[in-house]
């Protein structure tokens, strides 16, 4: 069996975990062709992975400022409002409002920013006039560990061509850090029009028509099971919220599950349900079948179709055994039509923070958590597998404990 070692091509799966503000934060992604001699390695990692074999793992701790750069005080801008490009995505006009993350392509004049600059930067504070810019990394002030799993290690037999990677910024930038709250501010997520859709007709009607098919890839839907079976135990009673032919759960599990969702049809195609009710949360946010006292609720790919969320989270609160958990899994897909104005603003992490807060906001402060899966190999047979570059769809799990 082959070693790891400076010479081989491998791929590996990096775990980066950090807490903030009582939320335990886990990001996986893979790196599917590691070329080592080639690519830049996480600091230090090397040196501890240095002749472990497949199944083998290592595991580094870092201090702000030696995984990304460090906080610089320096890149922290206090900036008129005027100097905020207020731009237009879709029909909705770009403001900024505190806490949430926009491209520093929009801030005129600052040093070393273009307009195509789509590089974070977050709102501190603002008032009429001024605001004020964070251009720092998102993980830049927190002390993260970094785990790598060798999933496949073989001996390179020539050196090809082939694109350097800097594996700890593919890993960190472009969105861990940015689920995070502002310390002990909540981010202002929802504006006046953050809940519109563009179709605002019954949701019954549009769902009348059953949609027998998943909503992400077959390697997606595996990651959602196995995120969701980390809290789960055999034989426990589970409400699927917004549940439909399929509800990403272990089949071998004995679970006793409950379906809530808008189309009968797809409910009776889920062959998991044991009991299974038609009910339009947008309507009516509170849970039928009163407090049944569920081990554990999960919503899956839906929530960004509440118009109610923090409404529907508290009737969850209500129909939770104590110690019972909520899990809520996203992707990056949905239906144009019925998704939320606001949640299509956010960029994918940030969705995960407007969950936490959502969450926050119906009473849920004990046992949070958020998992990231990136970068997954999607099955060959995908019809979307070209398109994609054979990337599964990414998943986002939040975890949160009733007590």
């Amino acid at each position: 069996m082959s070693r790891f070692g400076k010479h081989s091509l491998a791929t590996i799966e990096y775990i980066l975990r950090w807490n903030h503000q009582g939320v335990h934060f886990e990001e996986r992604y893979l790196a599917r062709r590691v070329n080592v001699w080639r690519d830049v390695m996480p600091p230090n990692l090397m040196e501890k992975l240095d002749g472990l074999q497949t199944g083998d793992a290592a595991v580094c701790a870092y201090d702000p400022g030696e995984l990304v750069w460090r906080a610089r005080d320096s890149a922290v801008l206090q900036l008129p409002l005027t100097d905020f490009e207020r731009r237009t995505a879709g029909s909705r006009t770009i403001t900024p409002r505190v806490g949430r993350f926009y491209p520093q392509g929009l801030l005129r004049g600052a040093p070393g920013v273009f307009p195509s600059t789509i590089v974070p930067f977050r709102v501190l504070d603002m008032d009429g006039e001024c605001f004020v810019a964070d251009c720092n990394h998102p993980l830049a002030r927190h002390p993260v560990s970094l785990e790598a799993r060798l999933i496949h290690v073989e001996d390179k037999r020539s050196e090809t061509g082939g694109r350097l990677v800097h594996w700890a910024e593919e890993i960190c930038n472009w969105g861990p850090g940015m689920q995070a709250a502002l310390p002990g501010v909540p981010t202002d997520f929802f504006d006046d029009a953050f809940f519109e859709r563009r179709d605002e007709q019954d949701d019954r009607e549009f769902y009348a028509e059953p949609r027998i098919i998943g909503h992400v890839d077959a390697q997606a839907s595996v990651v959602l099971k196995e995120l969701y079976s980390r809290h789960l135990e055999r034989g426990m009673r589970v409400l699927d919220l917004m549940s439909s032919m399929q509800s990403h759960l272990p089949a071998e599990w004995d679970l006793d599950v409950a379906g809530v969702g808008l189309n009968a049809v797809e409910l009776e195609n889920n062959k998991l349900l044991s009991r299974r009710m038609v009910h339009d949360l947008n309507c009516d946010p509170a849970i039928p079948g009163g407090a049944a006292g569920y081990d554990a609720v999960v919503c899956s790919l839906s929530f960004e179709y509440l118009i109610h969320p923090v409404s529907v989270l508290q009737s969850v609160r209500d129909v939770l055994a104590p110690g019972g958990v909520v899990l809520i899994g996203v992707s990056n897909r949905w239906f144009p039509d019925k998704v939320i104005a606001g949640w299509t603003d956010l960029h994918e992490f940030e969705r995960v923070g407007c969950i936490l807060e959502c969450l926050r906001r119906a009473g849920f402060t004990t046992g949070l958590e958020a998992v990231s899966v990136r970068n997954e190999w999607r099955p060959p047979w995908d019809r979307h597998y070209h398109e994609t570059g054979g990337v599964s769809d990414p998943i986002y799990v939040v975890r949160a404990t009733n007590e």
